[in-house]
């Protein structure tokens, strides 16, 4: 009797041990930084293309991201990273050199525009998954009760008048805010860009923990200038009628995401055809839905209303140079 007993439990633990390896090979979980519309996109596509797969987003804030993929290693439950800031890929990797599966033998990456092969001569743990572009949007009708004109250029910012009336993300805390500081150090110079933060602070609201957090404020009328992406500026600027958005001195910051696979989760079916979708089709047309700022040699069309073109792309320094990007962080004391 104790045999049998013995017996059926090893059977027991043996059925439920491929059971649960079953269910694991079917589910994809993905680590993401990116906004809840475009993950709601992504999950639906998904979910059609792959109806026998569990694939399971889990949203996270851009530094939580980081410090969860540091922390975990090999040792997480992520499959695959999606839209994360191409220097903290770096920081990461910078780390733990092996954390990424390298993409380079299964993957084309011929696909993408000269704008953003910078990285491609380097390695390749990555692969860039969007390009944003940064800008300020405008409440005319804040700005009206305030007696203001519409800013025009940086130094605009500078005037007495808008003081209390702009919100700017944290650069320490978001790609978007970062990116915009990045941005001015990058066109005027380090010395001459911490001068100008220092004087914009005293015309500062709020530094926001949120990259989307300055426009929600502005949509409100909360404030009458925030700094933004350009794709969600737009997008809230198509809904309402009271804001614009503005390219200061006719330029843009941008900043660069990436996405890839966990070393070792390759061999996981699953994983592989679900990352193969996003790189080959999905991701192009998620980037003309929601940030259609061109990584791709034949990208699509805006599908965004009234996504504006006439503006030059600053020339950035450092996008995938950590380094330089906690530099530039040490030596920013306003947030």
């Amino acid at each position: 009797m104790k045999k049998i007993l013995t017996l059926f439990l090893a059977l027991f633990v043996f059925v439920v041990t491929l059971t649960g390896c079953g269910k694991n090979a079917n589910r994809v979980v993905i680590y993401t930084a990116a906004e809840e519309e475009r993950i709601e996109y992504l999950q639906k596509e998904l979910n059609s293309k792959f109806p026998n797969y569990e694939i399971v987003f889990q949203s996270l804030g851009t530094g939580v991201l980081v410090s969860k993929l540091q922390a975990e290693g090999k040792n997480t439950e992520c499959d695959i990273f999606y839209d994360l800031e191409a220097t903290n890929a770096e920081i990461i990797l910078n780390g733990n050199s092996d954390l990424f599966y390298d993409l380079g033998n299964d993957y084309d990456f011929s696909v993408y525009d000269s704008s953003v092969t910078e990285y491609t001569s380097r390695h390749h743990k990555f692969a860039v998954n969007g390009k944003t572009d940064g800008t300020i949007v405008v409440n005319k009708k804040v700005l009206q009760q305030n007696g203001c004109e519409i800013p025009t250029t940086y130094d605009d910012l500078l005037k007495p008048e808008y003081k209390g009336l702009i919100t700017m993300p944290s650069p320490k805390s978001s790609g978007t805010g970062y990116a915009f500081y990045n941005g001015l150090v990058s066109s005027k110079g380090e010395a001459a860009a911490l001068t100008y933060f220092a004087s914009l602070d005293a015309n500062m609201k709020e530094y926001t923990t949120s990259g989307s957090a300055p426009i929600k404020a502005v949509n409100k009328g909360e404030v009458a200038i925030g700094v933004g992406l350009l794709w969600q500026c737009v997008d809230y600027a198509n809904k309402n009628s009271d804001l614009e958005v503005v390219f200061l001195d006719n330029e843009a910051s941008y900043n660069l995401f990436t996405m890839g696979i966990i070393a070792g989760k390759e061999t996981k079916t699953a994983t592989k055809e679900v990352f193969t979708y996003l790189f080959n089709g999905l991701n192009k047309t998620q980037c003309e839905k929601f940030n259609p700022d061109k990584i791709y040699v034949n990208q699509g069309k805006a599908e965004i209303t009234n996504y504006p073109t006439a503006f030059t792309e600053i020339t950035m320094t450092g996008v995938f140079d950590f380094k330089h990007k906690q530099d530039l962080l040490d030596k920013w004391t306003w947030s």
